[in-house]
């Protein structure tokens, strides 16, 4: 496997960034949400997943990437403790503004992994015209699920077989599956109040007594490390030849 020079944008000095947009003018964001993910999963979840994934992508290609965007807006587990949502419209104008700049700043391939599938609608409203602004850059966006285009697409859920499978490929250090277990009470809820059913999430788990709780999809259990290696890798490597092709 080819490793090639990338570094995180916060950490290199102004110089440093120059000379290495200069050698490969790759941008990385991956764009996250702080998110109750079972009882299993760390609630940074989508943010690790994007960025441990965009750092895969990076050893090949090259490239600098940006701290996570941890604010992002929609889903299904609004009303669960530890959950942060913002508004569609702040998020939204965050990711805008950013990618412009980095347009503006020189990058000629720009990377947007969301780990938190529902950034896919915000990314389709807001990134269109910079694309059409901007037709000699290539901008690569979305979900693990669709970000390959017809290529690759994914399997997805929430804290499922699906998103525990990846995790256990990408950070196995920070799972811990016996923590599938019922047994919980109402003070896992902000104020210890369940929401009314008419908010629940239809696909969602909302029993906290149920070793399921906040998943959405195939049981977490089924998971499995080959399964995850399988699916990251697949992804990995048909970004980074897209990525190399188009900048060479």
């Amino acid at each position: 496997m080819t490793h090639r020079k990338w570094a995180e944008y916060h950490k290199l000095r102004p110089d440093q960034i120059s000379e290495l947009v200069d050698q490969t003018p790759i941008a990385f964001w991956p764009l996250g949400l702080i998110e109750h993910h079972g009882w299993h999963l760390p609630v940074g979840y989508d943010g690790l997943k994007a960025e441990r994934v965009c750092v895969r992508i990076a050893q090949k290609t090259g490239g600098i990437i940006l701290p996570v965007m941890w604010w992002g807006a929609l889903g299904g587990h609004g009303d669960f403790l530890w959950t942060h949502y913002q508004t569609t419209e702040s998020t939204a104008q965050i990711l805008y503004t950013t990618t412009c700049q980095l347009v503006q700043f020189g990058f000629q391939v720009i990377v947007l992994l969301a780990g938190h599938y529902p950034w896919q609608q915000i990314l389709d409203q807001e990134l269109p015209k910079i694309q059409l602004d901007n037709p000699d850059i290539l901008i690569l966006s979305g979900t693990e699920m669709s970000i390959c285009g017809e290529d690759i697409k994914l399997t997805g859920d929430h804290a499922g077989r699906a998103e525990t499978s990846y995790g256990l490929a990408l950070f196995p250090e920070l799972i811990d599956l016996r923590e599938l277990r019922s047994g919980r009470d109402l003070s896992v809820w902000p104020n210890s109040e369940m929401p009314p059913k008419e908010k629940w999430h239809p696909a969602v788990c909302f029993d906290q007594n149920d070793s399921l709780f906040g998943q959405m999809g195939q049981p977490a259990d089924e998971a499995s490390v080959d399964e995850g290696e399988s699916a990251i890798s697949a992804l990995v490597d048909n970004l980074a030849n897209k990525i190399n092709a188009f900048l060479d």
